[in-house]
């Protein structure tokens, strides 16, 4: 028969790299880098390439698995498994009601488009507060500031990488993470051009990154990024630097902006970010001295706790000094399918529309805050999370205090988990549904395209059958709730065809909106605008552009008048709030965490590849040498990492590339559960350290806090074991 060769991107994350899959006789891949994707440019890294091995592992599950009452898990078919759970979910429903009822969207799930769109119409359809999702660990800042400044939760201006000549990076690792919420192919060789033709790039971040050895380096304590940001335009604004023409067109200008920062300390905020006030000067007059300037912040700067207000403070120095719809500052992208209007048709963005049941959280494009999962399964009442249906998540894991989260999935009257491994959530489970993987279904990076440089189209078939029993997780969503009576979709009519038996598939829906977008082809009227069928054909991708526009604001905002709102008062309460802040803990808890992506790691999984976890793969806690020598650290040493939520032991690594006053911690290790060579690894769960009380996450977003949560590391007994845990 022969091998058969075939193109198709990646689906781990973001970037979407642009691959050529290989698939031999005996129904094996081999991936390599795709030279001609008008993207990535025949670029890949070591995860995307190894996934084959995830589709092989021995250790995937591919059959649906029953808990016993042992805790062990025996095979059982997908009708008696989709049928028990209907039943239990109605028992449930009928009994306290469809909002008891919950859904959890794990990261992969942004990348799956047939699965993202079913599972927002099923939280959609059951009317349920219980919608959490990944976003909020580390995205939905970015969400509360589009609804706010430009009307609409996935507004997202990105850095025009390639035309700017001041490149500034707060809290982003883009040679490992490879962009996100920007999606630049061979980001490294981008951002290396941008000194070669004179310009400059500074990244500022706690390590000496990976990306910070290849340009600037401005170190900063963690969590201090909204403290850096306003002060730096609060002195653009008081030296009178800003785009004068660009505010005065914007709602609120110049004096909303200075309602916000003019009333910063520069001094504190030097002693906050442990950047000398000089530097925070230097850097805002260089800034605005650049031809064409961005500031880009991401994962890092969206871990704090003032996220919402960082991301406010990035998007209003970019606006501030007219960079903004601007060859060289932030632009907009061009998304194939337009999930502004698919979203807004649906009534699905907004914010603060409703609360939290217990804590009281606005809810972010009908969402709720992971960190309140816990509150929400363990307190007892109308609304109680009773059952939870958890797509390619692992909350036990990547939520904060995982300790709880953990003891309130055990006292669910039922989980569900779509997943292939049995991981550290899914092993409390009642049932493990297992899907198919990415190489195993149809795709379109549905998340992607807003955010690339290069605007352009992709959809590609499955390369390779599921193997074992897998289905594709929107049809297993969707026959969960058919067996409810519900149809997962938000559309008028839509409940009402299914009791007809008209179920329509994510493929259509997709396809539909994409042909009656700006690059569609109107059902065959537009003779160059595309469709599934034709991309299907170009599975290598279609350009849509060379480069993304500029002055198309106008028509990119959806607020009735058409202008950037500057003047949200939301965001000078943050100030305050921040500024009032006073850490009491100091002494007991001097140090400030952070938490490190590693090359070959993807959260909290890719850690059961063997290639990827060859040679001297351990988690290890980087820590200054002047804070080891005071507490008698030496490198291989076993060290207590204790919060005010819990300790850990893991090994450390004394290293100059931390700042002072800081510790980094690689996040997703220490896990538990059926993949043997993640457990193996050992290390322990980051989580273990992070809060989730009411006050402890960012308020406005519900963003969980990861970075700048206090913590004490000590010197272990001899005998201490590493992952070791406890909770306070």
């Amino acid at each position: 028969m022969g091998k058969k060769n075939s193109h198709l991107y990646c689906g781990i994350c973001e970037a979407a790299c642009g691959l050529v899959a290989t698939v031999g006789d005996d129904d094996t891949v081999t991936l390599r880098p795709d030279p001609t994707h008008p993207n990535s440019h025949g670029f890949a890294c070591s995860k995307g390439i190894a996934f084959p091995a995830v589709r092989e592992d021995p250790d995937r599950i591919l059959h649906p698995m029953r808990r016993q009452p042992d805790g062990t898990f025996t095979a059982v078919g997908w009708d008696e498994a989709l049928d028990d759970i209907g039943r239990r979910l109605r028992a449930v429903v009928a009994e306290h009601g469809r909002e008891s009822i919950g859904l959890y969207l794990g990261n992969a799930g942004a990348f799956n488009y047939s699965a993202f769109l079913w599972i927002f119409g099923f939280a959609a359809a059951l009317k349920t507060k219980h919608f959490y999702t990944a976003a909020s660990i580390d995205i939905n800042n970015y969400w509360v500031v589009g609804e706010s400044v430009y009307g609409h939760n996935l507004v997202n201006p990105v850095p025009d990488v390639d035309r700017t000549d001041f490149f500034l990076c707060l809290g982003a690792n883009p040679v490992v993470s490879h962009g996100s919420m920007l999606n630049v192919g061979h980001i490294r060789t981008s951002l290396l051009r941008i000194p070669e033709r004179g310009g400059r790039v500074v990244i500022v971040d706690p390590r000496r990154s990976e990306t910070a050895q290849l340009f600037e380096h401005q170190p900063i304590l963690p969590g201090a990024d909204p403290w850096l940001l306003a002060a730096m335009l609060h002195v653009i604004l008081r030296e009178r630097l800003e785009d004068t023409k660009v505010l005065a067109s914007s709602r609120g200008g110049r004096d909303a902006l200075w309602a916000v920062v003019g009333d910063v300390d520069m001094e504190r905020a030097a002693a906050e970010t442990a950047i000398p006030v000089a530097t925070i000067e230097k850097l805002a007059r260089d800034f605005v001295a650049a031809p064409a300037a961005c500031v880009y912040g991401r994962c890092g700067a969206s871990l704090g706790p003032f996220s919402t207000l960082t991301k406010f403070l990035i998007d209003a120095i970019n606006i501030a000094t007219g960079n903004f719809d601007r060859a060289g500052g932030m632009v907009f992208g061009i998304p194939a399918l337009d999930t502004e209007q698919f979203t807004k048709l649906f009534r699905l963005n907004g914010y603060d529309r409703w609360r939290t049941r217990v804590d009281g959280h606005p809810e972010v494009l009908g969402t709720s805050p992971a960190a309140t999962m816990a509150t929400e399964m363990l307190t007892p009442g109308k609304g109680q999370l009773r059952a939870l249906i958890n797509c390619f998540g692992n909350p036990a894991m990547s939520i904060p205090n995982s300790g709880e989260v953990e003891r309130g999935l055990a006292s669910l009257d039922l989980l569900v988990c779509v997943d292939p491994y049995l991981t550290d959530t899914s092993r409390l489970a009642d049932y493990i549904l297992p899907p198919a993987l990415w190489l195993e279904r149809e795709g379109m990076p549905i998340f992607t395209q807003p955010h690339s440089n290069v605007p352009y189209a992709q959809w590609v078939s499955p390369t390779v059958p599921p193997r074992g029993q897998a289905r594709e997780d929107w049809w297993i969503v969707d026959q969960i709730a058919k067996r409810i009576g519900l149809a997962p979709s938000p559309a008028p009519g839509a409940q009402l065809a299914a009791t007809l038996g008209i179920r329509l598939k994510p493929s259509f829906v997709a396809d539909a909106f994409m042909r009656i977008g700006p690059h569609g082809d109107l059902f065959g009227l537009r003779r160059r605008g595309i469709s599934r069928k034709k991309l299907l054909r170009h599975p290598g991708g279609v350009k849509l552009a060379d480069r993304l526009p500029t002055g198309v604001a106008r028509h990119r905002l959806h607020h009735k008048d058409r202008r950037v709102h500057l003047d949200d008062s939301r965001f000078v309460r943050e100030m305050g709030r921040m500024a009032a802040r006073i850490v009491h803990d100091v002494d007991a808890y001097p140090l400030r965490l952070f938490s490190i992506r590693e090359l070959r790691s993807h959260n909290t999984w890719m850690l059961n590849v063997p290639k990827l976890m060859a040679g001297d793969r351990v988690q290890r806690l980087r820590i200054h040498p002047a804070d080891a020598a005071v507490r008698g650290i030496d490198t291989g040493d076993h060290v207590v990492v204790t919060s005010p939520q819990g300790a850990i032991t893991v090994e450390a690594q004394v290293t100059d590339d931390i700042i002072r006053g800081a510790i980094g911690l690689p996040h997703g290790w220490g896990h538990r559960g059926g993949w043997r060579r993640a457990t193996a690894a050992g290390g322990a769960n980051y989580n273990i350290l992070t809060p989730d009380a009411p006050d402890a996450v960012d308020v406005l977003s519900g963003n969980a806090v990861y970075n700048g949560v206090s913590v004490e590391v000590t010197r272990a007994a001899v005998t201490a074991t590493v992952g070791a845990e406890r909770e306070l």
